[in-house]
This record gives structure tokens, sequence and C-alpha cells, in this order.
């Protein structure tokens, strides 16, 4: 089944953004036919349309209450949607008493997007990335065999980890203040497997 002129210049519209911030012109147009071909393959195995999402509740049972290095956290969830598309999502926020740095960890549910809604956030998972400069870098890499988005400002000392689990969600840690080992660190505690293996949420009743 081969994508549809329309659906492939919705996916364009949608990506290139994205991508334009990290690719030269001809890693971007390498990653929009990586794009492509992924989105593809969702469309054939089926995947292409909106599914329901997991229960939000059961992602924030994933996030640690504490960070190693005294960082302690508030933790929330929500579902939200509209025009068709729904999303559910679990952050912890996590700071220390009186100490300066905080880290944010969120969980999201992306397949309420949709293939393109999905894609779209998680452009980067399609291309190859590594970048330095003398501020900081940008890479892609894998993380317990999950492709992985790592970004750091080493003036700033502000960064970021982002993991695609399992085609639907979207792992974001994000520092400020901190070291990556600190972002590592935290990332290490949340369980992948666990949170690949979550089921949608049953569909609510009819009245």
């Amino acid at each position: 089944m081969k994508m549809s002129i329309g659906l492939a210049s919705v996916l364009v519209a949608v990506a290139v953004p994205a991508l334009a911030q990290t690719q030269s012109p001809q890693d971007m147009q390498k990653a929009m036919e990586a794009m492509q071909k992924a989105l593809g393959a969702i469309q054939q195995q089926g995947g292409a349309a909106a599914k329901p999402v997991v229960d939000f509740r059961e992602m924030k049972a994933l996030l640690p209450k504490e960070l190693p290095g005294g960082f302690k956290g508030q933790i929330r969830g929500q579902k939200s949607g509209a025009m068709g598309m729904t999303i559910a999502e679990a952050e912890g926020n996590y700071s220390k008493d009186g100490g300066d740095g905080s880290i944010r960890i969120k969980l999201s549910d992306m397949s309420g997007m949709g293939a393109i809604g999905t894609m779209a956030h998680a452009a980067w998972a399609t291309a190859t990335i590594d970048n330095e400069t003398d501020d900081g870098y940008e890479k892609t890499t894998t993380v317990s065999g999950c492709k992985a988005m790592e970004k750091y400002n080493t003036k700033s000392k502000q960064g970021e980890l982002q993991v695609f689990v399992d085609n639907r969600f979207i792992v974001e840690v994000r520092g400020t203040d901190v070291k990556m080992d600190d972002m590592k660190k935290a990332l290490e505690l949340l369980d992948l497997k666990k949170l690949a293996a979550l089921k949608p949420a049953a569909a609510a009743p009819q009245q």
C-alpha cells in the first residue's frame, strides 16, 4: 500500500519545521524519505488511524517520587483531546529543597494522534543526527533498544533526552541547571518495557 499524495503532504507540512532545526537540506531529504517509509509500514499494519490511549494513571505510576541527587517530585497526569485526536500524559517535576536545578519527566501516549501526529512529534526518530558546537551537542542514539535523541547546552546547563517507545510513547527528560548525567540517571529509573506493555484504556460505555 502506497501512501497517498494528500497524506504525504500533510506529513511533510507538520514534520519539516521540526526537522529543519537540526538537519541540513540533504539530511532532511533523507529523513523525510525514511519517515514516509516508516509511515507506510504503519499504514500497512493498520496503524495510521488514531487509536485509544492508555490510562494516564498507569503512566503516572511509572514515574519515580524522587530522583538521585535530592530531587523531589510533584506528579500529575491528564488526558485531553480535540478534533478526533487524543493524548494521554503523565509528568513529574523534580527540584531540590532550596537548591538549584530542576528536571522534568514527561510520558506521552501519542497513539490517539494517529500515525501522522505521532511521527510529527517524533520526526527525529527517522533521522541520524550528530552535531556539535562550542556551546553543546545534539545526537540521535538508542536507549534500551529504542531510538532516542540527546541534546545538551554546556553553557546554559540545559538539556533534554527523548526516547520513542513502541511507536506510540514519547519519553522526555528535560533538565535546567543540571548535568546530562543527572538526566540520564533519571531516565534509568523508568521501566521502558513496562511502559511499552501498557494496554489502551477501555472505552467508556455509551449512554
